[in-house]
């Protein structure tokens, strides 16, 4: 029996349409009826990948950190592609939507620079870079209780406490900690993985208006011009853009091909897994050539 009989229909049932839907879609210049089940095939995909567990035979040997990073990562982008299917259900909440992309994006890119990798140096650096915070916080705390004569407060003795267990779960001391050189920015994560620097303004850059709600950010989502040019507070009507419904899927599919050639030895679980995923990049492709076709002819004077 062929392996691929073996993996589960989040994997193998992937979307099909009529042509009477692509047709209707063509017509109506509305092809979120076709994206939001990619979308959600993807989102399943990645789900169920991120499941597989170290001890199973085909996973090759990999420190147990290492594992629990990678696949906490990329259930991380799940759960919050589900999040996305569930906000845009309604056709709003783009605004929110538009948000959440921008964390998906960068731990795709991070699973990715990791998988690239492949080294303890890189989870480490991974570890680190999340916790050189903690021990600035943990500082505060401890110099405000040296200036109260050494008396804790309660809250501070939690935080303290909780501080700790995050530190010894990392697998380093404190000192290696502050050592540990940083994680690259994520533009050179982008180019060591092999994105441009234009997509990486496109996605990432841009994306950081909504993370930070900038005049761009505002005037997109939240505000609007009355007929006399007055700016008024926008109501709850944002509905998902269709490039939110391209773009992640797509790197989430790239993140999935890189773990899969990372984390997997044996060549009959790891080929009909990558086929598949090789599949609906190409079937991503053509979906979104057919949308934005129209966007690379020379535009009239």
């Amino acid at each position: 029996m062929n392996t691929r009989d073996f993996l589960p229909k989040e994997l193998t049932e992937k979307p099909i349409f009529t042509d009477e839907v692509w047709e209707e879609c063509r017509n109506s210049k509305d092809f979120m009826p076709i994206l939001f089940e990619w979308y959600k095939y993807i989102a399943g995909m990645c789900s169920k990948l991120a499941a597989i567990s170290k001890d199973s035979p085909a996973i090759r040997k990999i420190p147990a950190l290492n594992y629990a990073i990678l696949t906490g990562l990329l259930n991380r982008c799940a759960r919050l592609m589900t999040s996305n299917l569930r906000l845009s259900a309604t056709n709003l909440y783009g605004e929110t939507v538009a948000l959440i992309d921008r964390s998906v994006h960068e731990s795709a890119v991070i699973v990715q620079w990791l998988c690239l990798n492949d080294s303890d140096d890189g989870f480490e650096r991974y570890l680190a870079s999340g916790m050189k915070s903690d021990i600035i916080l943990k500082n505060h705390i401890l110099t405000s209780i040296s200036e109260r004569d050494g008396q804790t407060l309660v809250i501070e003795k939690a935080m303290l406490t909780s501080i700790e267990d995050f530190i010894i779960s990392t697998g380093l001391t404190e000192e290696q900690i502050k050592e540990t050189r940083p994680l690259p920015d994520l533009w050179s994560m982008c180019r060591e993985i092999g994105f441009s620097e234009r997509y990486y303004i496109g996605i990432q850059r841009m994306g950081s208006h909504e993370v930070h709600g900038t005049w761009t950010s505002l005037r997109t989502h939240y505000l609007r011009r009355d007929k006399q040019g007055e700016y008024r507070l926008r109501d709850l009507d944002v509905p998902p853009h269709e490039n939110q419904f391209m773009d992640i899927p797509m790197m989430i599919l790239y993140a999935l091909v890189k773990f899969i050639e990372c984390v997997v030895e044996d060549d009959g679980f790891r080929e009909p897994i990558s086929s598949i995923l090789d599949g609906s990049i190409s079937e991503m492709r053509k979906v979104i050539s057919e949308i934005t076709r129209e966007d690379f002819e020379s535009a009239p004077e």
